[in-house]
């Protein structure tokens, strides 16, 4: 072995190392003399006088925080002012004072304050042990085993597991496996309306579809979820089956990594202007369409297109109620950070990791020859809107789900959610989504380059073997 084959093992030994090792391991440790706290259940929360001394502690909808600085250890009087965010997908923490007289302003309330939270702080915390699970799996045969198997799992753990009416059938087990009256008691068919509250943990059983699923479920907060790969793709489902047992054991203690993943708020606004948008009933009584004023929690991606109309889609965006452009194309793709490998990916946009606080706005074959995919921060407000001098209508698709008909002068808001998703993660959040770029989608997939040295090698080889080739 040569040094340079010497080196490129131990690379990726060392990446091997890397990926598998805790986040704990990386993120709860000393670095340029800072000192990071024990439990990481503190956030920054507010600016103040032009410092980074923004700790306090605070409980916001995501449910995840970011190390703490242990200001115990710190000499009375004395303020940790400049920090350095360890390891993470984010820059550094901003100096906040700018030259001798410049400064960020100082905002009262707090509910305006946008906080980029560290990745590696992301991890589960039970208030409390779970106690209700639900089970999502692909329809069909092909996860019917699996399936019985998990249900037998958790009702020997004793808990209460919700399944879908359709699953009902596969309920029957040996009576020398596991008693029929606690199968009985401990099996309940899920009701949307009314148990969606009590779900502590969601398990799915399938591929991205499954996911997406569980996704248009809770259309509000969302309990965590641990994604089992059985289906055709499983980019956003990381864990093997084979070993639901020890995963179900690390999951139920806690203390695993949680990769947030960004959704958007996709809301409907009918054009009521126009007399023929509005329906009469029986009695004569106008009402509005259903679909108007009504949200979508979505995951993937927001996607209006021309449909099955043969002319060119005729949009107009805006952000934040400013005109942007005019989109001439089949269509425009606005999707999240964990939409951005799915349909945009397929459109040419770029792929961003989970944990970027963005929006990708990617066009459909628009015929410009300019028109490239941009991405913009998460937060804005994003509107679509069906142009007045359109030709014929557009669609509109949510997570490839919900198809509409949008008419003229109707249009979609399209802003960041504050209910992610919180995706449990196999090792942490940057080594799940490389490993699922290069062993899924084969990224960067290419022979390596080989050496000067080894090249003369084979050059000298070629010509031994040249010498000794018989002259016809």
């Amino acid at each position: 072995m040569n040094r340079n084959d010497a080196n490129h093992v131990s690379k990726s030994l060392s990446l091997q190392q890397r990926r598998t090792q805790s986040v704990d391991e990386y993120s709860l440790k000393r670095v340029d003399g800072e000192v990071f706290g024990e439990n990481g259940q503190q956030i920054n929360k507010g600016i103040s006088d032009g410092s980074c001394d923004l700790i306090e502690e605070c409980s916001d909808i995501y449910g995840c925080n970011v190390p703490t600085r242990n200001a115990g250890k710190l000499p009375p009087g004395v303020r940790s002012r400049a920090f350095r965010r360890s390891r993470s997908c984010f820059a550094p923490s901003p100096h906040c004072s700018f030259g001798p007289k410049a400064t960020l302003k100082k905002i009262q309330n707090n509910n305006q304050l946008i906080v980029i939270q560290d990745p590696s702080s992301q991890r589960l915390h039970w208030l409390s042990p779970p106690k209700y699970v639900l089970i999502i799996r692909k329809p069909g045969q092909s996860t019917v085993p699996e399936f019985r198997a998990l249900v037998l799992n958790l009702l020997k753990r004793d808990l209460t597991v919700y399944i879908d009416s359709s699953d009902e059938t596969y309920l029957s087990f040996d009576k020398n496996v596991i008693d029929k009256d606690k199968v009985t008691e401990r099996c309940k068919l899920f009701d949307q309306e009314h148990d969606i509250s009590l779900i502590d943990l969601a398990i799915c059983l399938g591929g991205d579809g499954t996911l997406l699923h569980a996704s248009s479920i809770f259309q509000q907060t969302c309990p965590p979820i641990l994604s089992f790969s059985l289906g055709s793709l499983g980019f956003l489902t990381p864990f093997d089956f084979k070993y639901h047992d020890k995963i179900l054991n690390e999951v139920l203690s806690g203390n695993v990594a949680l990769l947030l993943r960004t959704r958007l708020s996709c809301v409907i606004q009918k054009d009521t202007s126009d007399t023929s948008k509005v329906s009469s009933d029986e009695n004569g009584t106008t009402t509005e369409r259903s679909d108007d004023g009504k949200t979508y929690l979505v995951l993937n991606e927001v996607v209006i297109d021309r449909g099955p109309n043969s002319y060119l889609s005729n949009l107009d965006l805006y952000i934040n109620d400013k005109f942007i452009t005019k989109v001439q194309g089949d269509g425009l793709i606005i999707s999240t950070p964990t939409g951005s490998t799915a349909y945009g990916m397929a459109a040419g946009a770029s792929m961003v990791h989970p944990n970027v606080p963005a929006m990708v706005i990617c066009p459909i074959c628009p015929h410009s020859l300019s028109f490239r995919p941009i991405v913009v921060p998460a937060g804005l407000e994003l509107e679509v809107k069906v142009s007045e001098d359109t030709r014929l209508t557009a669609w509109l698709s949510v997570d490839g789900r919900n198809r509409l008909e949008l008419e003229q002068q109707d249009s979609v808001r399209i802003t960041t959610s504050i209910y992610p998703i919180p995706s449990i993660s196999r090792f942490d959040q940057l080594g799940d989504w490389f490993e699922s770029l290069a062993d899924i989608l084969h990224w960067n997939l290419r022979k390596p380059q080989s050496s000067l040295e080894t090249d003369q090698d084979l050059q000298l080889e070629d010509g031994e073997s040249n010498d000794f080739a018989p002259i016809s």
